[in-house]
């Protein structure tokens, strides 16, 4: 069986279109992927396995047209008339205009109707408008390379001008040379995303007439001379009269294309960006020759020349005299003024950021700022990292809801004293990070403020992280100490863990003023509430966990990739803090059921005496990932837990359960809970109750409309908290704590001897 193109690794795929030409029965389409670049698609039902497409693929065969390792350099420039409507010097259609006096024909690229670039053939000199001038997004070649062969075999001459890898396509479907072919690649610096310019088209139009869309505009052209001289600018002009006219890093389509945020993948270790070149000859800027040749009329635009090959020197001869500049040059000077000469342009480290910011938002602008600048929506403070299942599922959830909402999450981590060292450990909770979140540095307690730079917004997270004696240990950092006032802070379904707050006075006037400077504040329990009002004169609004706001099917696609199986019908029992009598509540509640018996205990302390307590060494479970435990609570038929996120899963996923109240982890948060959704008699204190609880049926039919109640409500608090303006206003606190800033570093330098 012959390899179809389907073999091709779609990191080196270029989406030439040397496939689709080639097949002789039209089973390959060019269809856009996820990030909007075209890519070869096989029919199976037509294919007939013939393997012409693989062998016809430049990605993966050896180039077939040797030219010249060290080529003929020249800097040129047409006539003013022709160089002003021209990118750099006007030597395309200089050559093209000589290829047509000769009753060849020009294939080259254009716009069509809804500004996407494909290729064109035009065997007159008034086609050649459309085709002069830069596109800067990547073209589609449908099935020029075709109609160039036909060309070919009636002996006609044909100019091919295109980037090398399309080049390298047409030489690779022609399968040898042609005296009438002449190709001519241009210096490449990567091919954008056609996706990524629509979106940037439908910014523009609907900043300028408030709608996106693409048919509203009249033209587009790059690098206006007229207007901006030589070099990078972009025009846009709307039917209505306005205009987007902008020049280099002042418009956010260049900023991504030449960071190479937006290109191809292939665009990153380009093989056709070396010497030899794939073209007779190679056209592009020669920046910089203001340097090498002060004489030369450069600011209207010169062309960096190479002469590839003989056919390439030939053509270069019998257009020269109609050039108004010509002077050879030497290849050092060349690479100098392009790279892409000789190298590949290197794709930007955050490339995956941008095309996943390109499906969040709808404002192309901010697409690329953020993607460039590492920027985000949230900061997001919480135990993401911590090795408690509840609370690795709890920052998921959150993280997962907010992203839900468009919004970029930057998951941050508690400072340290001093600068980190050692390895970051390999955890079951760092190891979800890396699959789902985007994680800040580590950073000290004076570094923390530099991450005002990177967020709008803050949001520290659910779960005890009020709790005084968590919340101590790094000082005011979970009330959010070093955020400027300038940027919203929000307080979703933040716990104290207690019906008080312990701390001292000074503790307690500060931590007064950190919460005050909250725009939004809501806490998990109706205490929390209280403590809010009574102790620090905030007022706060109660929500419900984030682990339920949250998509369910969010957990169930995580406990499918566990790699756990489960035969027999089972008790899963969660015990956080196990006792003999909890230990005979499950045997009693196994015996009564029939079911057998997993058991998954507290992940982070007292793992020997817990293991101790429960003596059933072999029905306990150690999770390797935090897949694991959401597969056993999600497949099980039964739960006993004395775990408060052991009670929320049992619910989310609507299981028959009894829960044990456990007053040494918070007892609020269960009671809290449970009263809301009507199933307050779920829980015992005394565990014996338990067992009799597996004989009445929990009806999710009267649970539900409770638990979607709190649900809705939490979510539009949630929602307007996040969406909200907040206008970027210093306050005094900011000025004061930025002179602190600059005190401390001068007593710093001061000490160094700086």
């Amino acid at each position: 069986m012959s390899q179809t193109i389907q073999a091709v690794d779609k990191n080196i795929c270029t989406g030439c279109g040397a496939c689709r030409n080639i097949c002789p029965v039209n089973a390959i389409t060019m269809a856009s992927d996820k990030e909007g670049f075209l890519c070869p698609e096989i029919n199976k039902d037509l294919c007939t396995e013939c393997g012409l497409c693989y062998n016809k693929c430049p990605a993966v065969n050896e180039d077939i047209y040797a030219n010249n390792a060290e080529p003929h350099v020249y800097a040129a420039y047409a006539p003013d008339e022709i160089r002003m409507k021209s990118s750099s010097g006007g030597m395309f259609t200089v050559i093209a205009e000589h290829i047509i006096d000769m009753g060849g024909s020009v294939a080259g690229v254009r716009w069509d109707e809804n500004f996407k670039a494909v290729f064109d053939l035009v065997s007159s000199k008034d086609g050649l408008a459309s085709m002069r001038g830069s596109k800067y997004v990547q073209s589609d070649t449908k099935l020029i390379y075709r109609e160039i062969k036909k060309l070919l075999l009636d002996d006609k001459k044909v100019l091919f001008v295109g980037t090398p890898c399309q080049v390298a396509g047409l030489r690779h479907f022609l399968g040898k040379d042609y005296d009438g072919l002449f190709a001519v690649d241009i210096l490449c610096h990567g091919s954008p995303s056609p996706k990524s310019f629509e979106e940037f088209l439908k910014s523009v139009v609907k900043s300028r007439i408030g709608v996106d869309d693409i048919s509203q505009i009249e033209s587009i052209e790059f690098r206006n001379k007229e207007r901006h001289g030589w070099g990078h600018s972009l025009l846009i002009k709307l039917k209505n009269g306005m205009e987007y006219d902008k020049v280099r890093n002042s418009a956010s389509w260049y900023n991504s294309f030449l960071n190479i945020l937006n290109c191809r993948r292939s665009c990153g270790q380009c093989r056709y960006n070396k010497l030899p070149r794939q073209g007779d000859i190679t056209l592009g800027d020669f920046w910089g020759i203001e340097n090498i040749m002060p004489d030369s009329d450069y600011k209207k635009g010169v062309s960096v020349v190479t002469i590839n090959n003989e056919k390439g020197q030939r053509l270069f001869d019998e257009i020269s005299d109609k050039l108004t500049f010509k002077r050879e040059s030497n290849i050092d000077d060349a690479k100098k003024s392009n790279w892409n000469l000789v190298g590949s342009s290197k794709s930007h480290k955050f490339r995956k950021d941008f095309f996943e910011l390109l499906d969040m938002y709808d404002d192309f602008d901010k697409t690329t700022e953020y993607a460039l600048k590492r920027k985000f929506d949230i900061g997001y403070i919480g135990w993401w990292y911590g090795e408690n299942y509840g609370s690795i599922l709890t920052n998921f959830a959150l993280h997962q809801y907010l992203k839900s909402l468009n919004k970029r999450v930057l998951m941050i981590e508690w400072p340290l004293r001093n600068k980190p060292t050692g390895a970051v450990p390999n955890t079951m909770a760092r190891r979800l990070a890396a699959k789902y979140y985007d994680v800040s540095i580590r950073r000290t307690f004076d570094e923390l403020k530099n991450l005002n730079w990177f967020c709008d917004s803050f949001v520290v997270g659910s779960d005890q992280l009020w709790n005084y004696w968590c919340a101590k240990e790094v000082d005011y950092f979970y009330f959010l100490d070093f955020v400027d006032d300038s940027k919203k802070k929000i307080s979703y379904a933040t716990s104290f863990g207690h019906d008080k707050f312990p701390a001292p006075d000074w503790y307690m006037k500060n931590t007064a003023f950190h919460i005050g400077r909250f725009d939004y504040v809501s806490v998990r329990e109706k205490e929390g509430v209280d403590i809010c009002r009574d102790q620090f004169n905030v007022k706060a609004v109660r929500n419900i966990d984030p682990v339920f706001i949250c998509d369910k099917q969010e957990y169930i696609t995580l406990a499918q990739q566990s790699k756990l199986t489960h035969e027999n019908k089972y008790i899963f029992a969660y015990i956080l803090n196990p006792t003999p009598e909890k230990r005979q509540a499950l045997l009693n509640i196994a015996e009564k059921t029939g079911l057998d018996i997993k058991i998954v205990l507290d992940g982070q302390m007292n793992k020997e005496a817990n293991r101790a307590m429960m003596n059933m060494d072999e029905k306990i479970i150690v999770p390797n990932e935090i897949e694991d435990w959401l597969s056993l609570i999600y497949n099980c038929d039964y739960v006993l837990t004395d775990s408060y996120h052991g009670l929320c899963f049992s619910i989310i996923f609507e299981k028959q359960f009894s829960c044990i109240a456990n007053i040494s982890r918070g007892l609020s948060r269960f009671t809290t809970l449970l009263e809301d959704i009507g199933l307050s008699d779920r829980m015992v204190f005394d565990p014996k109750e338990s067992v009799s609880l597996s004989d009445i049926m929990i009806d999710y039919d009267v649970v539900r409309p409770g638990l979607e109640k709190e649900i809705s409500r939490s979510k539009e608090w949630l929602n307007n908290a996040v969406n909200s303006n907040k206008p970027c206003k210093a306050s005094t606190y900011d000025m004061l704590m930025e002179k602190l800033r600059e005190v401390e570093q001068k007593i710093k330098d001061l000490k160094t001897g700086k």
